[in-house]
């Protein structure tokens, strides 16, 4: 069987416009036409007379939220994550790169805008049958998308959907005990580049006195390299094996 070439890093000429890269289908064109149905006039004004750094338009970062509340990503600091390497995210932003504490307070601080458009997406996607609603639960309850009145919300819905933005703003805090002001997903200052995790690995090769094998450098640069889930595989593959070494002596 032939085998593709690996192409990691190699410079491809993209598109000039990004929604090239987006399906015609994609629900952010949803997102994009509520947005532009709400009007945020009230919000913004308060930023235009606010003495220092230009603020973030509202709106961009309304939809953004609102995307991402779509997709059950609840974190801001998974939101700027995605508005750093995600095209539908890059696209509805307009490239901007607002950092997690901007997206944090605007989701505290416009905490009913963002209730009144979440809900208007989700009961406009509900009526259209365009959008599975059963992810989106905090608790177990799941939302119907085929409800008997499936062009409305029933109250114990729009609860939900409240509970959710609240959920987020809850992730923000725990996540600020355990990261501070970072991201919690940098690599340290002495990994921070491929040079200096080859010289790490070869310095655990040397320490060992052995060639270490191929797998264990992928571990390690798996652990170096993920985000909290593939560090914590990796964390419980180890554990694992540690376990079946104790085992079997």
């Amino acid at each position: 069987m032939a085998m593709r070439n690996d192409n990691m890093g190699k410079l491809k000429i993209l598109p000039l416009d990004i929604s090239e890269l987006i399906p015609v289908d994609h629900i952010c064109y949803l997102v994009i036409a509520i947005e532009n149905s709400i009007d945020v006039s009230d919000v913004e004004k308060k930023y235009r007379s606010t003495a220092g750094n230009p603020a973030y338009s509202r709106r961009m970062l309304l939809r953004l939220v609102i995307m991402a509340s779509i997709d059950a990503v609840w974190s801001s600091r998974q939101i700027a994550k995605q508005a750093h390497e995600n095209v539908v995210y890059m696209y509805l932003t307009g490239d901007a790169k607002p950092d997690f504490r901007t997206i944090s307070k605007f989701k505290k601080d416009c905490k009913e805008l963002i209730g009144a458009t979440f809900k208007k997406t989700v009961t406009t996607a509900k009526a259209a049958g365009i959008l599975n609603l059963a992810h989106l639960s905090t608790d177990g309850t799941k939302l119907k998308a085929n409800a008997s009145n499936s062009h409305s919300l029933s109250k114990e819905e729009i609860e939900e959907l409240m509970r959710i933005l609240e959920q987020g703003i809850a992730i923000d805090k725990e996540e600020d005990k355990l990261y501070g002001d970072k991201r919690g997903d940098e690599l340290p200052p002495e990994l921070n580049t491929q040079a200096k995790l080859r010289e790490k690995i070869k310095e655990l090769e040397e320490a060992s006195g052995k060639k270490m094998k191929n797998a264990a450098k992928t571990i390690i640069e798996q652990h170096a390299l993920g985000d909290d889930n593939a560090k914590e595989m990796v964390i419980e593959k180890l554990d694992k094996a540690e376990e079946e070494l104790n085992t079997s002596g």
